[in-house]
């Protein structure tokens, strides 16, 4: 039960970690400055030493990150289906409005007695309804 217990906790730490180390190796690579390598790879071999041999200082650290991945979540969602929203779909469906698309035939003539529109032959057959799609 201890090694399950903790599985999370070292997961974090060794992926995190080595991510890090990665994230390290790049910019030593790269040469940009000892101050830019040296942060990610301390703290990335700190997470990987921690990880595989006492996860149970992780915890802490790993909340911290679940909550720093949460806020991040909460503010790019919204970000993203805004853009999304205002950048593609109302334009889309402004242009098509204008263009007169018209799915639910709403601008039909007010005198139809109804809105009614027959089913297709296909399916008025009991045996569209075995198989759907």
């Amino acid at each position: 039960m201890g090694r399950s217990l903790w599985h999370q906790e070292r997961q974090f730490g060794v992926s995190v970690g080595l991510v890090l180390l990665v994230a390290a190796a790049w910019f030593f690579w790269r040469g940009r400055g000892p101050a830019v390598v040296g942060v990610p790879a301390v703290m990335g071999g700190l997470l990987v030493v921690f990880g595989v041999a006492f996860p149970r200082a992780l915890v802490y650290p790993n909340r911290a990150w679940m909550a720093l991945a949460e806020a991040l979540s909460f503010v790019s969602i919204r970000v993203i289906l805004g853009l999304l929203f205002f950048l593609v779909f109302a334009p889309l469906g402004a242009w098509r409005r204008m263009r007169g698309w018209d799915p639910l035939n709403r601008r039909a003539a007010a005198d139809r007695a109804s809105f009614w529109h027959p089913y297709s032959p296909r399916q008025a057959d009991p045996k569209h309804y075995e198989r759907m799609f």
